[in-house]
């Protein structure tokens, strides 16, 4: 009587390891560089306080005066250890904190120099004033850039528009 053969075949056993080869590839270029997450995690924190100042100043519109004490404003700080957005509109006051790894957030109205040319968020706080219709105010562009030291970490640019809505890329004229 015979046995049946117990265990992989040849095949079997190669195709695993490559198939775990191939996985594990993957996984190492997905998680080599945590520097990369925290640079869109900051970028993805500054759009979602902009946009929620914007529209935090548009609904309290009818409170909203002229004068710089009625408008919503935005402020964005750092330390050595973490960013700091803070929204402000008359009572209402929001606060988020986001760790810092080596980012640099730089901001600023020239188009063409280098994001480390710019002002840098530590040295001056970002602030950002909106109006009642949600416009920034002074009514111009404003480059954000968040860049490390890491050369293989491209820098995330933002532009703040006029009319108030911030989104990732490069102003537009």
């Amino acid at each position: 009587m015979k046995h049946p053969q117990q265990g992989f075949t040849l095949i079997e056993l190669i195709t695993v390891i490559i198939l775990l080869g191939i996985l594990s590839a993957f996984a190492v270029s997905r998680l080599s560089s945590s520097q990369s997450y925290s640079t869109t995690i900051i970028k993805n924190q500054i759009i979602a306080s902009a946009r929620l100042a914007q529209q935090t100043a548009m609904s309290r519109s009818s409170v909203n005066s002229a004068s710089s004490a009625g408008q919503t404003q935005l402020q964005i700080t750092g330390d050595t250890n973490n960013w700091f957005l803070n929204i402000t509109s008359g009572p209402i006051n929001y606060n988020a904190q986001v760790e810092r790894d080596n980012e640099q957030v730089h901001y600023g109205t020239d188009f063409s120099a280098s994001c480390s040319a710019l002002t840098a968020a530590t040295a001056t706080p970002l602030i950002l004033n909106f109006d009642g219709d949600g416009n920034k105010a002074p009514s111009s562009a404003l480059r954000v850039c968040i860049d490390t030291p890491s050369a293989s970490v491209a820098s995330k640019e933002l532009c703040i528009s006029p009319s108030g809505y911030a989104y990732e890329g490069a102003c537009l004229p």
